[in-house]
Parts: structure tokens; C-alpha cells; sequence
């Protein structure tokens, strides 16, 4: 029989309690500068440069604990965050506005990066926190298109980027490198995680008029290349790229001033892929990874009325 102490005393191996004290005060500046250009009427080319802000905060969820088993109070403060971003591109209508592209292309360092880590330092009990990433850097290019042919409007889109920490010397470790005398790992020049290379999407929109309203058909599909889950890069993390498609028939029936109603039948991952949503590493333990599986195929029906 596990006696009262002997039970506390085992919880507090898990996940100790703590206090310490701590305050934060601060402010920033954030703006945007454009500048944009029309060599012809059909044609736009623009660049901008931003500065954005994120406010900082106190840790309420608990701190890693040092040599002693004593609260780090340097990361009691979450530092805030900041980013600068540079952007180019062009925006173009076509064939009498019946086609319209986009392409831009962006260079964004964020300073101090905000994101939930586990400590890897505490070999007995895992704790997750929010931190300050010093340096992350995200670049890539974005296109995009609308396409009209009459009832039919065909919209796509497809995305590049690319983010790294760019310094980053005092990381959480991967839980499959993790030892006794483990305290911090390297991961300056790694992979940003939860940002996958590549991602499109491919929707079409048809109407057509049927008695006195319009049949409406909507279908969708969304890709996205592999990514890991969590900051620590662990390949236990990893999350495999997946396709997902929707699609929806319904009838439709409005006045000039866009009052009516709707009815649709819709489906939700049509294809029905399996697909892992997220992974982490879930803090107050020694090594749990939690997922959240995909969503099931859904079909439903839908009643707008407008008035």
C-alpha cells in the first residue's frame, strides 16, 4: 500500500510546484512603408518594408528548473517579440479582367520569436513553457491566380517558404539524443518547425441558372509538404505531408439586394485521408508525444436564409 508522503512525494517527482515573482513593461514601434508603380493600367509592381510587434508576458505555466531544482527566473519574461519584413511583387488582370495573378516575393526576420518548448535539461519530468527564440528567419515565394470562364471561377494558389533558426545556440534537444548529461542542443542553421516547404490550393466555383435560382457547385482541394511539430526537431515530431479536398452542391435563390436562402449538401474531407494534424511533446512526463488525428469524412447540409 503507497503511504500519503510516499504518493506526494512521487507527484512532486512529476511535476513540482513553484513560485517566484517577476514584472514586464514595454513598448514598440511598428509601421509600414509602400511604394507602388503601373507601367501600364493592367500591371501593378510594388515593394514594402514593415516592422511588427508582439507583446511579451509572464510564464504562468511554470519554469525549467536549474542545477539546485530552483525555478531559471531568467525565463520568467517572455521577451517580446519583433519582426521585420521586406516584400516584393507584381499583381497583374489579364485577358479583360478575366484573369488575375499575384506573385510576391518576402524576407522576414523575427527577433526573440515567441514559442511553447519543453525543457530538456530535466531527464525525471519534462516542462513546457513559453520562450524566446533569439533569431528565426522566414523567406518564400507566394503566387496565386483567379480565373473567370463565364459560370465557372477556378482559383489557385501554391506557396514556398523557407524558415530557419538563424541563431538559436541553447535549444531543446530532440528526445531521442537526450542523456543523463544532457542541457541543451545546438539548432542554430536548423529547420523552423510547423512551417512546411510547400503548400497549394485548387478550388472551382460553377453556377448556373436553374428556375428562378442558380445549382452551385464548390469544390476544394489543400496541400501541404512535411513539417515537424515541435521546436525541438525531434523526428518523432515529424508530420507527413497530406491532401485534403471538400466539396459542396446546393441551390440557391436571391434577389437583387442579395436576400434569400440557400440550401447545400456539403463534404468535408471527401476523400476520406488519414492525415496527423499536430505533434508535441507533452510536458509532466519523461517522453509522451500527443497527436491529433485527422478528421473524419463529414457529410452535412447546410439552410442560409438572407434577409
Amino acid at each position: 500500500m503507497v503511504t500519503r508522503p510516499a504518493l506526494i512525494n512521487a507527484r512532486l517527482g512529476v511535476l513540482r510546484p513553484q513560485s517566484y515573482s517577476a514584472s514586464n513593461k514595454e513598448g514598440s514601434l511598428s509601421g509600414r512603408a509602400n511604394i507602388a508603380w503601373k507601367p501600364v493600367d493592367a500591371v501593378l509592381l510594388y515593394g514594402s518594408f514593415s516592422r511588427g510587434f508582439k507583446s511579451g508576458g509572464i510564464n504562468m505555466s511554470g519554469l525549467p528548473l536549474d542545477a539546485n531544482n530552483q525555478p531559471t527566473l531568467s525565463t520568467a519574461v517572455v521577451r517580446p517579440e519583433r519582426n521585420t519584413t521586406w516584400e516584393a511583387g507584381i499583381k497583374a488582370e489579364l485577358w479583360d479582367k478575366r484573369l488575375t495573378l499575384n506573385l510576391a516575393a518576402y524576407h522576414t526576420t523575427v527577433r526573440d520569436f515567441q514559442a511553447t518548448v519543453v525543457d530538456s535539461s530535466q531527464t525525471v519530468a519534462l516542462r513546457g513553457y513559453l520562450s524566446n527564440i533569439p533569431e528565426v528567419r522566414v523567406k518564400g515565394l507566394e503566387a496565386d491566380g483567379v480565373l473567370r470562364l463565364g459560370a465557372l471561377t477556378l482559383t489557385g494558389a501554391l506557396a514556398y517558404g523557407e524558415g530557419t533558426y538563424t541563431d538559436y545556440p541553447a535549444g531543446p534537444c530532440p528526445l531521442e539524443v537526450q542523456t543523463a548529461a544532457t542541457a541543451a542542443c545546438n539548432l542554430t542553421g536548423k529547420r523552423l518547425a510547423g512551417l512546411p516547404r510547400w503548400s497549394g490550393t485548387l478550388s472551382g466555383d460553377y453556377a448556373v441558372p436553374v428556375g428562378g435560382g442558380s445549382l452551385v457547385l464548390h469544390a476544394d482541394s489543400n496541400w501541404r509538404s512535411g513539417y515537424f511539430g515541435d521546436p525541438s526537431l525531434s523526428q518523432y515530431t515529424w508530420i507527413e505531408g497530406y491532401n485534403l479536398t471538400n466539396a459542396s452542391v446546393g441551390y440557391r435563390q436571391e434577389d437583387a439586394q442579395g436576400k434569400g436562402w440557400e440550401i447545400a449538401v456539403f463534404a468535408r474531407n471527401l476523400l476520406g485521408a488519414n492525415y496527423i494534424q499536430n505533434l508535441t511533446i507533452q510536458a509532466g512526463n519523461s517522453g509522451l508525444i500527443l497527436g491529433t488525428p485527422s478528421d473524419p469524412r463529414t457529410v452535412g447540409v447546410t439552410l442560409r436564409l438572407r434577409r
